[in-house]
């Protein structure tokens, strides 16, 4: 890898461990001053925002940070203004879609009806502050990029501290503090997208209609990662009660310690992989492929790294009625190593814009997820939910190369030769 990956890697890092450490730090506050009934509340919310994400927003900031890359002969700013125009209008369907939701499943999620329409706006503001940072990683700029981030995460944890500890609100706390930090995010990133020119208060249907042909096909992928991300805890929550659904939710923020660092070097990869892509060599996709194949042990020792560590800190982070969750842990920690392979393969679709193969793979694991997790949750407990969710991130990552191999052919058959060019590339620099 080139000195400026790792450079980028690195202050990628740095903001996804702080910004990420919110939720994480916040553990062994919120598992003390929280019943894990209670906390179970705060992780069903999440899980709403998360199954939000396939509609709200629809995934502009991924199509803005793409086009930047061609961008010769367009109107940019405007290009940026039609996608905010389009994510603030996603947003609004989505709100009306899950208070209809909430109408119907509020008891059996154990879920405030009010609750279900600000996980739409959650979701709304992440993909608006998205457009600048995922805007300025495409521009080789990590650093105001991971300064947002950072911003951000303090801010939510800050105004948590003083909603669950100061002014005892519990829950409800939690969730308030989280929004109003994404509001605020997502008002500074739009004025500092305007002040920048990078983005103009226009809107053009060619835009739009390019916006949507990237953003619709990834509706039902986004749908199914929410399904995959959240089946088990669905399983849990209805077949345990939200007692258990606190403990796993525990277990489940531990495995999120992979998701950071994964999310930190795709930020990092992507440009990167994207720039070797356009390069339409050979040269190119074999950098690609090494990089690829290199990560892969590197990722699974991590996480049996990271979990070997948690059993000895654990019992200082999580409160007595969350011990259980340290256990469990090693199966969301194996799971996220899956996942983060499986995001380098997705850049593989996203650069061919063919995102409807992406979803396929995405739908058909959630639909084997949605059996198995309360099968298995039904027949093994909190262990076999979270063994559900091992393999369920693993088919999704085999189903994913073996479609890539359709929509952008690479030379996966030669590892040794990539790994090779790799090497020369480095030297090289």
């Amino acid at each position: 890898m080139t000195s400026g990956l790792l450079r980028a890697s690195a202050v990628y890092g740095l903001a996804n461990a702080l910004s990420a450490g919110v939720p994480f730090l916040l553990l062994p506050i919120l598992t003390r001053a929280l019943a894990p009934a209670e906390y179970g509340v705060v992780v069903s919310f999440f899980l709403v925002v998360s199954l939000s994400m396939s509609l709200a927003g629809l995934n502009v900031h991924s199509a803005v940070s793409v086009k930047w890359l061609d961008r010769a002969g367009m109107d940019f700013p405007r290009y940026v203004g039609s996608a905010m125009a389009l994510a603030l209008l996603s947003t609004a369907v989505c709100a009306v879609l899950l208070t209809g939701a909430g109408m119907l499943w509020h008891e059996r999620v154990g879920l405030g009806v009010w609750l279900w329409p600000l996980a739409a706006l959650m979701c709304g503001c992440t993909v608006m502050s998205g457009i600048r940072t995922t805007l300025w990683q495409s521009q080789r700029k990590a650093l105001p990029s991971a300064l947002l981030q950072v911003g951000t995460a303090v801010l939510n944890m800050a105004l948590s501290l003083l909603a669950v500890l100061t002014l005892s609100m519990g829950a409800d706390g939690r969730i308030g503090a989280a929004l109003c930090a994404g509001v605020l995010a997502a008002g500074l990133g739009v004025w500092l997208l305007l002040k920048s020119g990078d983005a103009a208060w226009s809107l053009s249907i060619a835009d739009l209609r390019k916006l949507m042909r990237f953003g619709f096909p990834l509706i039902p992928h986004a749908l199914a990662g929410a399904v995959l991300a959240s089946a088990d805890r669905f399983a849990v929550s209805t077949q345990w009660g939200t007692d258990a659904l606190g403990v796993y939710g525990a277990a489940a923020q531990i495995g999120m310690t992979m998701n950071v660092l994964s999310d930190a070097l795709v930020k990092a990869f992507s440009p990167w992989m994207y720039a070797q892509m356009f390069a339409r060599s050979s040269a190119g996709r074999l950098r690609v492929v090494a990089a690829t194949y290199l990560l892969i042990p590197v990722w699974l020792i991590l996480a049996l790294t990271l979990w070997l560590l948690f059993i000895g800190i654990g019992p200082l982070i999580l409160g007595p009625s969350y011990q259980g969750a340290i256990g469990l842990s090693i199966w969301f920690l194996l799971g996220g190593a899956m996942s983060a392979i499986y995001l380098n393969i997705a850049g593989l679709f996203f650069f061919t814009s063919r995102n409807e193969w992406l979803s396929l793979a995405s739908v058909a694991t959630a639909v084997v997820a949605v059996g198995l997790a309360p099968m298995l949750a039904s027949r093994f407990g909190l262990v076999g939910a979270a063994v559900a969710y091992l393999c369920s991130q693993s088919l999704l990552l085999v189903l994913a190369w073996l479609l890539s191999t359709r929509v952008q052919p690479m030379p996966w058959h030669r590892p040794l030769l990539a790994w090779r060019v790799l090497r020369r590339a480095g030297r090289a620099r």
